[in-house]
């Protein structure tokens, strides 16, 4: 069975204690059976601080998954100090369970192809993302060709027009030049209306498919979306609500405290304080006077110099999660709304950091532990997002309206 994978895929290895935002710390690690009876069997290392009769007493159930119990600093019992696994100085990687294996790696199983990517809840998938001069992810095998890869495929190319070999120019007529021409904003907006317009269709098939993606199509897109008003003012606000409801569990829970905290209570601060978008706002301990519409527009010039990795970023995600085994078209509208939810995280999370370090530059540090870490608090099963979907929006399936309010122009 053929395997394919993104071109960064196999340079990817473990910068162990070189990351500054470990895998075993603040987040559920989870031991399969397998291991778990392994573990029954073997004694901790002797540098465990807290040491138990046998491994698999590190290990614990929560919410029907069977974890290693973190210590009360969120981190894993068997991290040392210098950032090095215990188990794997004293045992070698063998004794790890498969998620310690395989992390950061995702593996999707297709009838006919094997599909292998990178989470990008790991630094140094972000690192290679940032590295790549154009991140390049490879079309299924002609044998294996569906409608729903055929939508991936063209997403991929709006994305990365000049770098994606999944899909020709003259095949797909799809604008080269897409990307440079269109704010990602506007590109997620074409891309959701169209897959809305597919959803709606009682049959999928190529024809469709091509016209939808074709240049024509494309390019009135472009003219109607440029055309609406999509307020700054109701964009920002909705954003800022948006990114507390996503962090009061994992704040509940006291996990991701230092980068959460300052955020959120600024983020609250906003909420609480500012009566009007366009009438100067003061923060405390901050050197600002400005509307929030100032800081706004001046924030955007600043996200506008870090587009070349997020673009990356989201090919990455369509790549990895658009298409599942098992999908049909209203998993790919849902996932989309979930990616375009967690792109809103990321730069409501990089506006508040930016007005803290008095609207300094972006650092690439700043950038990626923002995706890091939003992306492990996003980093829902398909059935979990369903659920968070429902439980916090008026309807599971958005209205295009709704996805324009949180994208913004």
């Amino acid at each position: 069975m053929k395997r394919i994978r993104p071109d960064f895929y196999n340079e990817f290895h473990c910068i162990a204690d070189s990351c500054t935002i470990t895998c075993c710390q603040e987040w559920k690690i989870a031991v399969d059976p397998d291991t778990n009876r392994k573990w029954k069997k073997v004694s901790a290392p002797a540098d465990v601080p807290e040491q138990k009769k046998n491994l698999s007493a590190y290990t614990e159930k929560k919410d029907g998954l069977r974890v290693i119990q973190l210590d009360s600093d969120h981190r894993c019992p068997f991290l040392s100090e210098n950032r090095l696994c215990r188990l794997v100085t004293a045992y070698d990687d063998k004794i790890l369970s498969e998620t310690c294996t395989t992390f950061p790696r995702e593996i999707h199983r297709f009838p006919c192809h094997i599909e292998e990517t990178l989470m990008p809840c790991c630094p140094a998938v972000i690192d290679l993302l940032e590295q790549a001069d154009a991140s390049q992810f490879p079309d299924v095998p002609t044998e294996c060709d569906t409608p729903l890869f055929q939508i991936r495929r063209n997403i991929l190319r709006l994305l990365l027009p000049a770098s994606s070999p999944v899909c020709s120019v003259e095949d797909y007529s799809i604008e080269p030049c897409s990307a440079e021409i269109c704010s990602t904003e506007d590109l997620l907006l074409k891309i959701h209306y169209i897959l809305q317009e597919l959803y709606r269709n009682d049959s999928l098939d190529e024809t469709l498919i091509r016209d939808y993606f074709s240049a024509d199509t494309l390019s009135q897109l472009s003219d109607a979306i440029q055309s609406i008003h999509l307020p700054a003012e109701d964009t920002f606000f909705e954003c800022n609500e948006l990114l507390q409801d996503l962090a009061v569990n994992y704040q509940s829970e006291k996990l991701y405290c230092d980068f959460l905290n300052p955020i959120i209570s600024l983020s609250e601060y906003i909420s609480e304080s500012a009566t009007d978008f366009m009438h100067p706002i003061s923060f405390p301990s901050l050197d600002t006077g400005t509307s929030l519409s100032e800081l706004w527009s001046d924030f955007q010039i600043r996200f506008s110099e870090v587009q070349p990795l997020m673009l990356k970023f989201l090919a990455n995600e369509i790549f990895s999660d658009l298409v599942t085994p098992d999908s049909h078209l209203e998993d790919l509208l849902i996932r989309i709304q979930w990616i375009a939810l967690e792109y809103s995280a990321i730069r409501q999370s990089l506006f508040l950091q930016w007005l803290q370090n008095n609207r300094s530059t972006l650092t690439y540090e700043m950038v990626r532990r923002t995706l890091v870490i939003i992306t492990r608090m996003t980093g829902y099963e398909e059935e979990d997002i369903r659920k968070y979907l429902t439980n916090s929006f008026e309807a599971l399936i958005w209205d295009w309206g709704y996805f324009a309010l949180i994208l913004g122009h």
